[in-house]
């Protein structure tokens, strides 16, 4: 999974190139830095970040307070404060933007990391929260077959219970992943791999139904006979969004486990 990127926004040099050593130190990438509000303002939109660490005090006429509310104005991405001033007016402006967290200077590696793994996870679930929202979460939870949801780039967006049960994962751990980095299928008439042709329903637009029962390996090796169906989610704009997955599990042929 491609590593989560950050924008940093420090108007004191020193402070910013320790914050990117720090940030690279915990394994996420460096998405740019920023000096000043406008500055933020501008690369956030044009990177696209997962994340934000805002100075709160920026030189300039718009300071971080001002910054992260346009960034959250303009797209779904989080904000997490830096600053050196709790005081109860700055903390009360500063929730009017709904902040992810904050992190008192002077702080820590291991507070840096805290922060920024609560920020993402929190936006993560929110997000998903959101999408089973715009996908009728209800109606897909409570289908008795298993049903898997996607992206338009094949990332995992939904697990029902049946789906929860039958593979062995999770949504809360799989969720952002790729279908393909999470499940392996292989022809149930041969060893050869096989995988769901997403590209071809997210392209067309059309349903998709496996011609033959496929084997679909589990989170503990174990080795599931199904047949699935494919088809595109369309947005209210009539986009195709995503995908959506269900499995039908057959008769057991014998509790084959992998091997390899």
């Amino acid at each position: 999974m491609a590593r989560r990127r950050v924008l940093i926004v420090e108007d004191e040099g020193i402070v910013a190139a320790d914050l990117q050593s720090m940030v690279r130190q915990l394994g996420y990438e460096v998405a740019g830095i920023a000096s000043t509000g406008t500055e933020a303002v501008e690369k956030a939109e044009a990177l696209k970040p997962d994340l934000v660490l805002m100075d709160i005090r920026l030189q300039g006429t718009m300071d971080g307070i001002d910054a992260a509310e346009r960034i959250v104005a303009q797209g779904n991405i989080p904000v997490t404060y830096l600053t050196a001033y709790a005081d109860p007016n700055t903390v009360d402006r500063a929730k009017t933007t709904l902040p992810y967290g904050y992190i008192l200077k002077p702080f820590t590696e291991r507070d840096l990391r805290t922060a920024i793994e609560l920020a993402l996870y929190k936006h993560r679930m929110e997000s998903m929260m959101q999408t089973l929202d715009d996908w009728h979460a209800t109606t897909l939870r409570s289908l008795a077959e298993a049903v898997i949801t996607t992206d338009s780039q094949g990332r995992l967006t939904f697990l029902n219970e049946r789906a929860e049960s039958l593979t062995g994962h999770k949504l809360a751990n799989v969720y952002g992943h790729s279908f393909s980095e999470i499940f392996r299928m292989r022809n149930s008439s041969s060893i050869r791999p096989t995988t769901v042709p997403f590209e071809t329903t997210l392209r067309e637009g059309t349903k998709i139904h496996s011609e033959e029962p496929v084997l679909l390996s589990s989170k503990e090796g174990k080795e599931i006979l199904v047949q699935y169906s494919c088809g595109p989610i369309k947005n209210e704009e009539g986009v195709i969004s995503g995908t959506a997955l269900i499995l039908t599990e057959m008769p057991d042929v014998g509790g084959r486990q992998m091997h390899g």
